[in-house]
């Protein structure tokens, strides 16, 4: 089956990268308004080239660290306003950021709920995770915001500091703890949904400057010379002594994403990242933190689409549905690496070679 990104923030040139990745479906979890629905729609009607696209409305709140976008709402009245909006636009989903005050996040929950939209995000400054989930939260975005349940609740996660302050403590966090423990189980009981996106954090605590991006490295002598030297530049770079204690809290992170699953809580495969060639390093992260392919191909398709509510018409191979599949000049059940070479990619019955792609985008075609 197609391949669904369940985090992405779209521009133009990525619906080729996706499509050329066998990404069939993504979600935008921020975006203009006006830009997106456009673009979506002339990637429907074939005007351009481009995977499906499920919208989710972005929002937060005003101040410093407000993130990139116009709707930042102050009190409820507004707030609402949007969600409202969102709605009648046909967006499936609410996507709430660090500035936005927490008094909010119940009406919010209330009204998209009624709607029939979901409501996900950050976990706003001054709340934890466990109170996000408790307010109707039905997914969190970033394995970061997980950990950071654990953490001091005085950390500012509106700022980088939610990236740090993981980093140099996340590997002090005993998985095996009744805390973690019931956190999880809490997660599992609501039904709350982990968007973890391994791969944007493997690049910010592991990378060093100097060396090619871990995320990369497989791909990296596809890439364009200009491209190439960008991923050297490290991500938080710790200063030498620190550099292991980052490393083991991103396998803190790893095995938080492997404890959910073990659990029954469902897990979500979205990169905030390079398109499509993001995606493929999601996957081998999961695998990587110890499920199998198998089921980390079923996470990248008939999941994505059951948390949607997409099921009945896409996510598997079967008559009756939509016609978005992908062959792989591989076996990635056995080797999830082999997801990487799709020689052929279906979206809504129409067929497109994947190297003629990338060589329009300057990219190496797969060998």
């Amino acid at each position: 089956p197609g391949l669904w990104d369940m985090h992405v923030h779209l521009g133009e040139e990525q619906g080729l990268f996706n499509l050329a990745s066998g990404v069939t479906t993504v979600r935008d979890l921020a975006n203009d308004v006006d830009q997106l629905q456009d673009m979506r729609r002339r990637w429907d009607s074939g005007e351009g080239i481009g995977p499906r696209v499920l919208m989710a409305g972005f929002m937060d709140g005003p101040g410093p660290y407000a993130g990139p976008t116009k709707v930042l709402v102050s009190n409820e009245q507004q707030a609402l306003e949007w969600v409202d909006r969102y709605a009648k636009l046909g967006y499936v989903q609410i996507k709430l950021y660090s500035s936005l005050d927490p008094k909010l996040v119940p009406p919010i929950v209330k009204r998209a709920h009624e709607l029939g939209l979901r409501v996900s995000g950050h976990i706003p400054n001054g709340m934890s995770a466990e109170q996000a989930v408790r307010a109707g939260f039905d997914e969190i975005q970033h394995a970061n915001f997980l950990v950071l349940n654990f953490l001091d609740p005085k950390i500012d996660t509106r700022t980088p500091a939610r990236f740090s302050e993981v980093a140099q403590h996340g590997a002090e966090l005993d998985l095996s703890s009744p805390r973690v423990k019931d956190f999880i189980a809490l997660l599992k009981q609501h039904g709350t949904v982990s968007d973890p996106t391994l791969g944007a954090f493997e690049g910010m605590f592991i990378g060093e400057a100097g060396k090619m991006d871990p995320s990369f490295v497989a791909v990296a002598d596809r890439l364009p010379p200009q491209v190439q030297r960008g991923l050297y530049s490290g991500g938080l770079n710790p200063p030498a002594d620190q550099r292991q204690r980052y490393r083991d809290s991103y396998r803190t992170m790893q095995n938080l994403v492997k404890a959910l699953h073990d659990a029954g809580v469902t897990i979500v495969a979205g990169t905030d990242a390079l398109a499509g060639i993001g995606l493929d390093r999601e996957l081998e992260l999961y695998v990587d933190s110890g499920i199998p392919a198998p089921e980390v191909l079923r996470i990248a398709t008939l999941g994505a689409a059951r948390v949607m509510k997409r099921d009945s018409e896409l996510g598997s191979v079967a008559p009756g549905k939509l016609a978005d599949l992908i062959l792989v000049d591989g076996d990635p059940v056995n080797r999830i690496s082999d997801i990487r070479r799709v020689v052929l990619t279906v979206k809504d019955g129409v067929t497109y070679d994947p190297n003629a792609i990338w060589t329009i985008l300057g990219i190496k075609p797969i060998g």
